[in-house]
């Protein structure tokens, strides 16, 4: 029969031993993970690669380990923590630190590659930055601390090799049924497994439920009026050329930036379109200038920032106070109001589309620069989008475009640029004089 005192000291020290290990963990894995994201070289690969081979890393071999720098002859044996909680909690860190510190590099790692184009082209500080990618990251990083927690609190060599599994000191439930399969006690050892299994999944459902609560935020809407276009301050002739690994990508391209004007951009793909947009953003040379009234960058592939439809169209007033809130004039416009509650993980790619142009057109630009902006819409949003960025030239805003939709460059391009293996092609070329009308040409 199981002793329900013995028990009890059991699970108290079980989730003492693996609750503060998994803390620990996280407060050292997290960190160190978002800052290794940020890293580049070689080196950190290297690193990651040993991380990740660590997430094996065998129980015994950590608890062979942390007992010789606990031992009377180790390192740290005038601390006299062997055989102890502290020294069994130490052990289950080391084991589950790899977890959470590869975890959170990964998640992190996807924040950068996904989101980092328009992060960077926001105009916020660090600090705006690294809350923004904490919550982008929060997913990969909550499932890397729960598998960790899994781990720590089934783990048994370890724990058993430096607690010494110590009745009512360092005895923990996995310590308990390795013991009572040891006397044959096998319906007592099952029992014991049965409530480890539930405690563990009841403390993981709970935690999940709490997120799921926390992820749902409804943010009403304000500002009923459009901004103000910025005018474009003076007309210059941008000439662009990048270099990629010995190869130029964009050669020495010229526009005609000026205020109210729309400059499309047009070819095939890989011709360097994005690139001209990104080299304009100052994202290709590092000199970015980006930000509320400035330059606004809409990468081609939309992406969100918060977790419902009303907070990613109050973002930029979030982040700028002093910019006047327009998030309910653009949810009327693009017609958005019916998905203001709903969460952006659920929204179609057309409808995504619209919630970051309504996102970014609020920051009041002066320079906007679009890559594919109606790609993912319907004819009528189409127009809904079009006719918006008229009135923002006729308020004298500078528009480049990138697009393959031909009849949009001819209805809204002042200026008409055809790329074509990163040069710019006059107009009676034959390439893009076949592009222009939608005729086919022989590529012989």
């Amino acid at each position: 029969m199981v002793d329900g005192v013995a028990l009890g000291q059991a699970i108290q020290t079980t989730f003492i031993t693996s609750g503060t290990a998994t803390v620990l963990a996280t407060l050292i894995g997290v960190p160190l993970g978002a800052w290794c994201a940020r890293q580049s070289s070689v080196h950190f690969r290297r690193l990651k690669t040993l991380i990740t081979a660590l997430y094996g890393l065998p129980p015994v071999v950590v608890g062979v380990f942390v007992y010789s720098l606990f031992s009377k002859s180790g390192a740290l044996g005038s601390l006299d923590l062997l055989f102890t909680v502290e020294a069994m909690i130490f052990a289950q860190t080391c084991l589950i630190l790899p977890l959470v510190w590869g975890g959170s590099w990964t998640a992190f790692e996807g924040v950068g590659q996904s989101y980092s184009d328009t992060l960077t082209t926001l105009g916020i500080n660090e600090r705006q930055r690294l809350r923004i990618e904490i919550q982008l990251a929060s997913n990969g990083v909550y499932h890397a601390i729960v598998i960790a927690f899994g781990r720590a609190i089934a783990e048994v060599g370890a724990v058993i090799m430096v607690g010494g599994n110590i009745a009512g000191k360092t005895r923990v439930m996995t310590t308990s049924i390795v013991l009572e399969t040891s006397k044959g006690n096998m319906e007592q050892a099952a029992l014991l497994g049965a409530l480890l299994l539930m405690f563990s999944l009841s403390l993981v459902a709970l935690a999940a439920m709490v997120r799921q609560r926390r992820r749902t935020t409804n943010v009403p809407l304000l500002g009923d009026s459009l901004p103000p276009p910025t005018t474009f301050e003076t007309g210059v002739e941008k000439v662009v050329r990048v270099e990629k690994g010995g190869r130029v990508v964009v050669n020495d391209v010229a526009l005609n930036l000026a205020p109210g004007t729309i400059t499309v951009v047009v070819g095939e793909s890989g011709a360097g379109k994005t690139t001209l947009l990104k080299a304009l953003a100052g994202l290709e040379s590092g000199d970015v200038q980006c930000g509320p009234k400035a330059c606004v960058y809409v990468q081609q592939q939309p992406v969100v920032f918060t977790n419902s439809v009303g907070a990613e169209l109050m973002l930029t007033h979030r982040l700028f106070p002093n910019l006047p809130p327009s998030g309910k004039a653009y949810s009327d416009l693009f017609q958005l109001n019916e998905l203001a509650n709903q969460g952006t993980a659920e929204l179609s790619g057309g409808e995504r589309q619209r919630v970051v142009l309504a996102r970014q057109f609020s920051l009041a630009p002066s320079l906007l620069l679009l890559d594919e902006c109606t790609s993912n819409l319907g004819w009528l949003h189409v127009q809904t989008i079009e006719r918006e960025l008229l009135r923002l030239k006729e308020g004298g805003v500078c528009i480049v475009m990138v697009t393959h939709n031909i009849p949009q460059a001819h209805r809204l391009g002042d200026t008409i640029v055809v790329l074509r293996e990163g040069k710019a092609l006059q107009i009676d070329d034959p390439f893009a004089a076949s592009l222009l009308k939608g005729e086919w040409i022989d590529h012989e």
